[in-house]
C-alpha cells in the first residue's frame, strides 16, 4: 500500500500546522515562482483543485502567463496573471492584485524564497496572511513562511503535494484532473524520468495517479510536440552555437536578442535546451545564457556530483538543485560565457574522472 510507505515522509507537526491555517481559510491564494515551468504550473494548478474540491476559494496567480510548451497541462490558461505589462491583462492584473489582497493564507509550490515570485512578491509579502510553501528546493527561506514543507530529494514539487494531500487524508479527493496536473508536473521535472527519479516512491504515486484513467501517452507526446521555429533554433544552436570546454567536461551557449528575433522566439521555446549538450559522450555540465531586456537568464545542468547550485550562486545570483539550477547575470552575454569558463576551473575538483 502506497500509505504504508510515504505516509509519514512529511513530519505530521508540519501538516497539522497547514492543517489548522488551511482550515480557518477562505480565501486562499496558490503562488508559485516566475517564468513558471511544467512542475510549477501542474502544482499550482493540482493544489487549487484539491482546495476548490474541499469549499475553499482558491485562486492561483501567476506572475507571467505558462508559456505555449505548456499548454498541454488542462487549466494552464484559465488562471490569474499578475504582470500585465508582459502578457497578461489590465483586466486580470487588477483581479489578481484583488486576489492578493483579501486572501487569509497563501501557498507557494516549487519555490524556495519569496522573491522568486516575481514582481508580485511584493505584494504577497505585504499581506501578513500566514504563508505556507511546498517544494522541494534547498535552502527554503524559513524567515519568510510560516510553514516549510520542503523535501529536495523529492523528484518535483508535485510529489510533495501528492504526499501532502495523501497525509492530509484526502487521496479521496484526487481525480483525474488532479491527477493529470501532478502527472505533468513530475513527468517535465524529471525531463520524463530520466533525472531525480530514482526512487521507488516515484513509480508508487505514478502507478496512484495513472488508476484515475488519464491518457499517459497522450501526455508525452504533446510534451515533445513543438513549433517549426522551436525545431529551427534547435538546430542553429546545436550547429552553430554550442561551445565545448574538452578539459573541463562542460559546454555552454548563447542567444542574444537579435538571434531570438530571428526566430521569433516566444515564451518556453527554448525550454529544455539546455539539456541537449549533455547527450554529448563526456559533457557533464552545460549552461545556457540567454539576453533578456536588462539582465542575462542563466540556466545550467549537470549530470553525476557536480553541483551547478552552488556555480548559480556563487557567479549568477541564483540557485536551485545540485544537478539543475538557474540565475541572472546583469552584465554582458560575454561576460557570463566567459565567467562560466572560470567557474569550470574553479569547479574542477567536482568532475567525475
Amino acid at each position: 500500500m502506497i500509505q504504508d510507505v510515504i505516509e509519514r515522509i512529511i513530519r505530521p507537526e508540519l501538516i497539522e500546522q497547514a492543517r489548522a491555517i488551511i482550515d480557518r481559510s477562505q480565501k486562499i491564494v496558490i503562488t508559485t515562482h516566475m517564468s513558471p515551468d511544467g512542475d510549477a504550473v501542474g502544482s499550482a494548478l493540482a493544489l487549487a483543485n484539491y482546495l476548490r474540491k474541499k469549499g475553499k476559494q482558491a485562486n492561483v496567480v501567476f506572475n507571467d502567463t505558462p508559456g505555449d510548451n505548456l499548454r498541454f497541462i488542462p487549466g494552464s490558461r484559465s488562471e490569474l496573471v499578475f504582470d500585465n505589462q508582459r502578457d497578461g491583462t489590465p483586466d486580470t492584473h487588477d483581479q489578481a492584485i484583488q486576489a492578493i489582497h483579501e486572501a487569509e493564507c497563501f501557498i507557494c509550490t516549487d519555490l524556495n524564497a519569496p522573491t522568486r515570485m516575481g514582481d508580485m512578491h511584493k505584494e504577497v509579502m505585504a499581506n501578513g496572511a500566514p504563508k505556507i510553501i511546498i517544494d522541494h528546493h534547498l535552502e527554503p527561506d524559513e524567515e519568510a513562511f510560516d510553514v516549510i514543507i520542503s523535501h529536495p530529494e523529492a523528484s518535483a514539487a508535485c510529489e510533495v503535494l501528492y504526499t501532502f494531500i495523501l497525509q492530509m487524508g484526502d487521496d479521496s479527493l484526487i481525480d483525474q484532473q488532479i491527477a493529470t496536473q501532478l502527472y505533468c508536473g513530475m513527468m517535465t521535472d524529471t525531463g520524463q524520468f530520466i533525472y531525480s527519479s530514482s526512487r521507488p516512491q516515484v513509480y508508487m504515486i505514478v502507478a496512484r495517479l495513472l488508476q484515475e484513467g488519464f491518457d499517459k501517452e497522450k501526455l508525452h507526446r504533446d510534451l515533445v510536440l513543438e513549433p517549426e521555429r522551436r525545431t529551427r533554433l534547435k538546430g542553429y544552436v546545436l550547429q552553430q552555437k554550442v561551445q565545448i570546454l574538452p578539459a573541463s567536461k562542460a559546454a555552454y551557449f548563447s542567444l542574444n536578442k537579435a538571434e531570438l528575433k530571428r526566430f521569433n522566439h516566444q515564451k518556453g521555446d527554448s525550454e529544455g535546451f539546455v539539456n541537449m549538450p549533455l547527450d554529448i559522450y563526456g559533457i557533464q555540465v552545460s549552461a545556457y545564457f540567454r539576453e533578456e531586456k536588462n539582465f542575462v537568464k542563466v540556466s545550467l545542468r549537470s549530470k553525476g556530483e557536480f553541483p551547478v547550485n552552488l556555480v548559480a550562486q556563487k557567479f549568477y545570483n541564483g540557485g536551485g538543485h545540485r544537478n539543475a539550477a538557474g540565475g541572472e547575470f546583469f552584465g554582458t552575454l560575454q561576460q557570463a560565457e566567459l565567467l562560466f569558463v572560470k567557474a569550470m576551473q574553479l569547479f574542477a575538483n567536482y568532475l567525475e574522472k
